[in-house]
């Protein structure tokens, strides 16, 4: 499929003989989707021996055109008004050069339908959000031989489970913050990263989304320290009452307009 850059049987096969082969493969009862996402990492622990490697992972959702009459078992997307499938992935690069060194897994599910029941009164083991978690379990497994591994991903995986149980000896994490969490010392982390000193200031060149658009300099500037977050009260009362974690503040001014975002690290 990576080869040929398609799904189409009739193509990847090249010839009859070959799509046959391509349709004998999938409709096998031994192919599952959780053997072929096995293979994903087979050879990615190996390449990764010795090395600083960052696992980085996010969710997309893939959507087809498609009717009622012919969903195929394909659930609802972008909330709710196309359907598809999602794909959580996670792949391993070398933290040094830069260069991708392999998959390291990931989750593909299609949702019944819109779950009524609000995602904060679900049981943790029945909530979407575990993707995040069973990402990094699976990256402790198939890293193993790397030197040491940094988890990286965006807000959506702002989760106080994962910062309770993720991190360990030689395996961290380095989250965009989503939450104003409330911190065993008091006070909220925004408030508290706000009053970090600059640790340094660098100019970035950024490219324009847009074609016509001019280039344009902004300056970032960097504070760290710290804090101790406190478990939310709605959280699985199992977890430790507080996690001692590193943050920092990224502040970023371009002309007139200044942004900031909070990123944590374990």
């Amino acid at each position: 499929m990576a080869a040929r850059k398609t799904v189409c049987l009739r193509r990847l096969g090249g010839d009859r003989a070959g799509e046959l082969r391509a349709g004998r493969f999938f409709a096998s009862a031994k192919v599952t989707t959780a053997k072929i996402i096995a293979g994903w990492s087979r050879q990615t622990g190996a390449a990764c021996a010795g090395r600083h490697v960052l696992a980085i992972d996010d969710t997309c959702e893939v959507t087809f055109p498609t009717t009622a009459q012919r969903r195929r078992e394909l659930g609802p997307v972008k909330k709710g008004k196309a359907y598809g499938l999602l794909v959580h992935s996670m792949i391993a690069v070398d933290a040094a050069s830069g260069a991708c060194l392999g998959l390291v897994g990931g989750r593909i599910w299609t949702r019944e339908g819109v779950n009524p029941i609000p995602h904060s009164k679900r049981p943790r083991g029945e909530r979407e959000s575990m993707r995040w978690l069973d990402a990094a379990a699976q990256a402790k497994r198939v890293l193993q031989p790397a030197a040491m591994v940094t988890v990286v991903d965006d807000r959506e995986s702002d989760i106080y489970a994962k910062w309770a149980s993720v991190p360990a000896a030689g395996f961290h994490m380095l989250t965009r913050v989503m939450n104003d969490r409330r911190l065993a010392s008091g006070g909220l982390l925004s408030a508290t990263a706000d009053g970090f000193p600059v640790a340094g200031r660098r100019s970035i060149e950024l490219r324009p989304h847009e074609p016509g658009q001019a280039k344009r300099t902004a300056t970032v500037a960097l504070r760290y320290g710290e804090v101790e977050i406190c478990r939310p009260e709605n959280e699985d009362r199992s977890l430790p009452a507080s996690v001692r974690c590193g943050w920092s503040r990224c502040v970023r001014s371009i002309r007139r307009r200044v942004s900031s975002r909070c990123i944590g690290g374990c």
